[in-house]
């Protein structure tokens, strides 16, 4: 080994730590078996399912794999010529190659080469990514090295082969050379050879068809190469050169492929999480993958979610799903196909029944309805559905593509979204999740995004209140409040701008008061807080922005998925985050806000045994209801992938209460029909009490706070008293916080 391999062998060791966190354990195995033959299980899908054995539906893809005895030796000659001509030299780096590219670079050249070998170039592909970052190309490097220490080289060329694009719809090499000129692998020649290894550059932009010169000149370049390094004499080059480039005409464009429905979709984005590239390949082909999932509860949640959000979503025009390139709309006419294509990497996976349809400058251009024929006509060549020009979503430009419904609507991607998770409390398994609805025209799954909890984080505040000795009937003092932090003021109001008033913990609770959160806060310290909410796994355990006293009311971003977590961490039966009285004391008060409080409304009608916490956070723009039955612990959340704020509802303003807490009430009283959920919470009320004549609003400013002493309420016990008696002393104040 050469000593400026050993000197960058040595940089790579030392860089490793600089990429720990993005591309996590670097494991150089799953880059061989993620692209490797139909032996090492990677190119087969497997069979997700229910809890129950019921099939939610596949995951990976089918498709065909080639080993390296079957890759014909000029094809591969021709790769390594053009791509990494010391490939049987190197370890995974090529310092030589580096230099090269670096110093091409620093000249301006644009023929230096990039450096990457094939094994980093596989890396790339199948385990890292292509983002060009210094951490990203540090961990293409360490895989690459790892690589090469546990495969053969013969391993890395079949695994490069299977991993790249080839154009023309062919994901590794297995369909490449039909796809390209109409015969297998054993039939080509060499130009053809050639051909295919120079086209992995850029597989559109070298089509023959497209461009014959540019096509022709990277062909004549990898011949060139190989050359060079001896592969083929001079004669062979210059007769190859020769030759003309007959490719085959492009397979017909795809179809949208059935889209599994919405619960089903969510279903497998659950198990991807769990389905680590190992367990995918020791799953027996045909076994199908469990899933904690219940088929029932998912489906429940997923009825509930959609009866709330597509009323709201019809209010307001769908966005598009992406938008096909004005050249090709332009190029329609004479290239049909190419604009089908460029409609199917927007949306390639529909309902049936459903078409693709594009906004182009003379009105919609629908998808044709009739299926790909054997005789070589395409899609395009079809005649249009008999149906009337469909009407386009408001504000639709030029190339936007949205969807033709059986019934004639037109639909795109909804502009409110949801998530719902429900946690089984006896095992602590996720039984339901649902991260959306249209999963066809969005895939984003919800329930890990991260979005401002609002005042769903409340309980977290009151428990590190009881655990700090507040007492539910402490009287508390729900008033303006100044708080500064460094150079910035933060003064909370409550949603129904009340306030000045002293009133119960408890009622603090059911009425969401934000001033009181602050106060509550403030008294046990926002450290005390953020170890409940740490504890309670609501964040992770470096979360810092929870020292910040706006984190009392929800301003920290945390997911739905952690929030339904959180809620089975405040369960007494079985929490070791608080004691048990403080827990049920929180029970007791989170059932008030589901009976009296702002979830009151939603859960009229049942079902009975629910405590949760409704949240709305800054300017409306989520909407969260979580809280427990005695077996379910639950989360849901409302809101907009961009982060506006959710619309009006009946002429007012989008709440935790009047959007979440109808969802999550409608799934419960499904589920507890269906005997999914059946244990109640009874827990006691606290009693409510009228507010005593000489605690009503005076119209004096609150008073200043005392030397050594706090500005919380303290507790009065049902007797007039000092304000601050009980406060906290004040070493448990930070200078400068109240005001």
């Amino acid at each position: 080994m050469s000593d400026a391999f050993t000197a960058l062998a040595a940089l790579v060791a030392l860089g490793a730590p600089i990429v720990a966190g993005p591309v996590g354990v670097v494991d150089a195995k799953p880059v061989l078996a993620l692209h490797g033959t139909e032996a090492a299980g990677a190119s087969r899908s497997i069979e997700i399912a229910y809890r129950d054995g019921e099939i939610a539906g596949r995951l990976g893809v089918d498709r065909a794999t080639m080993r390296y005895e079957d890759l014909p030796g000029q094809f591969v000659e021709a790769l390594v010529a053009v791509e990494d001509a010391s490939f049987e030299r190197h370890m995974g780096l090529d310092p030589a190659g580096l230099g090269r590219a670096v110093i091409g670079a620093l000249v301006g050249r644009s023929d230096a080469g990039g450096g990457s070998t094939l094994t980093q170039q596989l890396a790339k592909n199948a385990l890292v990514g292509d983002s060009a970052t210094l951490e990203r190309k540090v961990a293409e490097a360490i895989v690459a090295v790892m690589t090469e220490s546990v495969a053969s080289k013969d391993e890395i060329i079949e695994s490069y082969a299977n991993a790249v694009y080839f154009g023309r719809r062919s994901d590794g090499a297995a369909n490449a050379a039909r796809n390209w000129f109409g015969r297998d692998w054993d039939a080509l020649t060499l130009p053809e050879h050639a051909f295919l290894a120079g086209v992995l550059r850029a597989p559109s932009g070298l089509d023959p068809l497209r461009s014959a010169e540019r096509a022709k000149a990277r062909r004549d370049h990898v011949l060139s190469r190989m050359a060079e390094v001896g592969f083929i004499d001079a004669a062979a080059r210059d007769a190859a050169q020769a030759a003309d480039i007959a490719v085959a005409p492009p397979p017909p464009p795809p179809r949208a492929g059935a889209a599994p429905n919405d619960p089903n979709y969510w279903a497998l984005s659950e198990a991807r999480r769990f389905l680590g590239t190992g367990s995918y390949l020791d799953q027996a082909a045909d076994r199908a993958f469990p899933t904690t999932i219940d088929a029932d509860a998912q489906a429940m949640a997923q009825r509930a979610l959609d009866a709330v959000l597509e009323p709201v979503n019809r209010r307001l025009p769908d966005a598009a799903l992406g938008r096909v390139p004005e050249r090709v709309i332009d190029r329609a006419a004479e290239s049909p196909e190419a604009l089908w294509l460029a409609a199917d990497r927007v949306v390639a996976r529909l309902p049936d029944g459903f078409l693709r349809v594009i906004a182009g400058r003379d009105g919609p251009i629908v998808e044709p309805r009739d299926p790909v024929d054997t005789t070589g006509a395409t899609a395009a060549d079809a005649p249009a559905p008999a149906i009337a020009a469909p009407e386009l979503p408001r504000g639709a430009q030029l190339g936007d593509v949205f969807v033709l419904l059986p019934n004639g609507e037109v639909q795109g991607r909804p502009r409110v979204q949801g998530a719902l998770v429900a946690i089984d409390l006896g095992t602590n398994e996720v039984i339901a999740s649902v991260g959306g609805t249209r999963s066809w025209a969005s895939g984003f799954d919800r329930t890990r995004a991260l979005r401002q909890p609002g005042s769903a984080f409340k309980p977290f505040v009151w428990l590190a209140a009881l655990e700090g000795g507040v007492r539910p009937e402490d009287w508390v003092l729900n008033g303006p409040i100044t708080v500064t932090v460094g150079n910035e003021v933060w003064s909370p109001g409550n949603y129904d701008g009340g306030g000045g008033s002293y009133t119960p913990v408890f009622t603090a609770l059911e009425r969401s008061y934000n001033q009181v959160a602050a106060r509550l806060a403030l008294h046990v310290g926002m450290e005390e807080v953020r170890r409940v909410a740490v504890s309670a796994s609501l964040y992770p355990p470096d979360e810092r922005g929870l020292l910040f006293p706006s984190a009392s009311i929800g301003a920290v971003e945390t997911s739905p998925y952690r929030m339904a977590l959180g809620m089975a961490a405040l369960d007494p039966r079985t929490s070791d985050i608080a004691s048990r009285e403080h827990l049920e004391d929180l029970e007791r008060m989170m059932r008030g806000v589901v009976l009296r409080g702002t979830a009151a409304g939603a859960f009229a009608n049942g079902p009975e045994g629910v405590i949760g916490k409704t949240g709305t956070s800054q300017e409306h723009r989520d909407n969260w209801f979580v809280g427990r039955t005695g077996d379910l612990a639950f989360a849901v959340w409302i809101g907009r992938d961009d982060d506006d704020p959710l619309p009006s509802i009946n002429g007012r303003r989008a709440t935790g209460g009047s959007f979440a807490a109808p969802i999550a009430a409608s799934f419960l009283r499904e589920a507890r029909a269906a005997g999914i959920t059946t244990a109640t919470i009874e827990a006691p009320l606290f009693a409510a009490e009228a507010m005593p004549y000489w605690l009503e609003p005076e119209p004096e400013p609150e008073p200043e706070p005392r030397s050594g002493g706090g500005w919380w309420a303290g507790r009065f016990d049902g007797q007039r008293g000092d304000p601050y008696a009980g406060a906290a002393p004040a070493d448990e104040w930070r200078p400068g916080w109240a005001q």
